[in-house]
């Protein structure tokens, strides 16, 4: 299918049937990704951060013009994103009466829902055999499996980035609305990712000038500029009313050696030997040796067939928005030196639709379908045996606690309390526990009519979290709780350990 039949492809004999197929399969990866997701989903810092502020909203009408702080995740400190994430998933704590399951349930539809448009847009612009890889690869990749359970403002940019991608591709056939949803689209994946997605705005700078420079006129950029800059306004405003503290920021992260790092040790090891196992390890994950197997396979076709490859605008321009970033990361500085896989959500589907358009080249060959079509099967197979090992128990090696361990938890507290006032106390390495704040006002306001009391009285409950990094914290903190109550009862929920204690007179 090309692509300059856009506009009559649902028009074509046989779509139909394909479009139910695709929606099949992607049904049934929702499925796969909502399946006793209680136990499998986290919920720690960020969640419970974000949940109070949304409580705030949905139960005191308070409103805010900043989202998440920046953070640790770009160095910035306390520079705050815009409140879109927030307003994005207000709605499905309403509708759960603030239960965290609804927005995450939501945010999961997103990447499904991203996973059969990019099947769209990989048949649209590649053709039917990409759309395949790229619906299967995108559906049941283990790795893409447990991001989406991400209740996390990163997640929604596997939509987001579909969508980008599609927009490209229209800006490339001069499709003015494309340039203008592209810039928007643009500035408001700022506020939902962590740091590649800054690259957004100038792959849409430079596919719009190489591709479509027709388009490229200053009214256009005046109001290109405009609506990217519209997902600002909040912290601008923000900004004005508290005396620039934004400004003053960014002012003194730009001047510090926190934004980039030019060290030769950076840009070689904790880069480009890194991006391999980022982007690879997501198609064949857990295993080094396959992902750098894949890694020449892919290079060698792209080489093999360069001439149809480059020839294909398409191609090149999902190549170019792919590089950019992975080019500007290489001395971005990162938390400490160090980048994370999520940077990258913004740009992973758009490395699924290049590997299946360079993949999909193998049809050319005399036995191409075979080693198509066997590759699906024992990418399916290695894939689904993971989840048979996460599903039995393996989730606990990448989400110790999960929330269904701390709703049961803090009901237990609820009820063993009774009418009595209690006071909590929580060890969550390494930070502050706002998912434990969130859940006793959740479930204490919506569940039990009360909340933990903030006067101090005798009945005291502690709830403790493993710490595999640094136990020695966690004796420092039970030392401390034993010189202020006596524990009275204990039981064990997952990992978490609740205390009854009595409070020490005096103490």
């Amino acid at each position: 299918m090309k692509a300059d039949s856009l506009k009559n492809i649902f028009k074509r004999k046989g779509f139909t049937y394909v479009f139910l197929s695709f929606g099949l399969v992607t049904l049934l990866s929702f499925f796969i990704r909502v399946y006793r997701l209680p136990d499998f989903l986290g919920f720690y810092f960020d969640q419970g951060r974000d949940a109070l502020v949304i409580w705030d909203l949905l139960r005191n009408g308070k409103l805010f013009l900043i989202g998440p702080t920046i953070g640790s995740t770009m160095g910035v400190g306390d520079v705050p994103r815009g409140p879109w994430y927030y307003l994005f998933v207000a709605p499905f704590y309403w509708l759960g009466k603030g239960n965290p399951l609804y927005p995450s349930v939501f945010l999961i539809f997103t990447t499904v829902f991203a996973c059969f448009l990019l099947s769209l847009v990989s048949l649209f612009f590649g053709g039917f055999y990409v759309a395949i890889l790229s619906l299967v690869l995108s559906c049941f990749s283990f790795e893409f499996i447990l991001s989406s359970r991400w209740l996390s403002n990163p997640t929604p940019l596997y939509l987001i980035s579909v969508l980008f991608l599609f927009f490209l591709f229209q800006i490339v056939r001069g499709r003015l609305y494309a340039l203008f949803l592209g810039s928007l689209l643009s500035g408001f994946a700022f506020h939902f990712g962590s740091s590649a997605d800054a690259f957004y705005l100038p792959i849409l700078i430079l596919t719009t000038f190489v591709f479509a420079r027709k388009l490229f006129t200053w009214r256009n950029i005046l109001i290109s500029f405009v609506l990217y800059s519209i997902s600002f306004f909040p912290q601008v405003i923000f900004d004005i009313r508290h005396d620039g503290v934004i400004r003053k920021g960014l002012v003194q992260f730009i001047k510090s050696d926190r934004l980039y790092n030019f060290s030769f040790e950076t840009f070689v090891y904790k880069r480009i030997f890194y991006y391999p196992e980022i982007f690879f390890g997501k198609i064949w994950p857990q295993s080094e040796k396959a992902v750098w197997v894949f890694l020449f396979v892919f290079a060698f076709l792209i080489w093999f067939f360069r001439k149809r490859l480059f020839s294909d605008k398409y191609f090149v321009v999902g190549t170019f928005s792919l590089l950019v970033p992975l080019l500007g990361m290489l001395i971005f500085r990162g938390e400490n030196g160090v980048i994370y896989d999520y940077y990258f959500n913004g740009f992973f589907f758009v490395f699924i639709f290049v590997f299946s358009f360079v993949f999909s080249r193998i049809i050319s060959f005399r036995l191409g379908r075979f080693l198509f079509f066997g590759f699906i099967f024992v990418f399916l197979v290695y894939n689904f045996y993971l989840f048979s090992i996460y599903f039995r128990g393996e989730y606990r090696r990448y989400n110790p606690v999960s929330l269904s361990d701390e709703i049961k938890a803090v009901d237990w507290v609820y009820e063993d309390a009774g009418e009595e006032k209690f006071n909590v106390d929580f060890y969550v390495p390494p930070v502050v526990p706002y998912s434990y704040e969130y859940l006793f006002k959740w479930r204490g306001m919506e569940f039990f009519g009360k909340i933990p009391s903030v006067e101090m009285v005798d009945l005291l409950y502690t709830i403790s979290e493993p710490d595999n990094l640094h136990p020695e914290r966690l004796e420092i903190w039970r030392i401390r709780q034993d010189k202020i109550g006596r524990v009275e009862e204990k039981i064990e929920i997952g990992s978490l350990l609740v205390e009854r204690r009595s409070r020490i007179t005096g103490e």
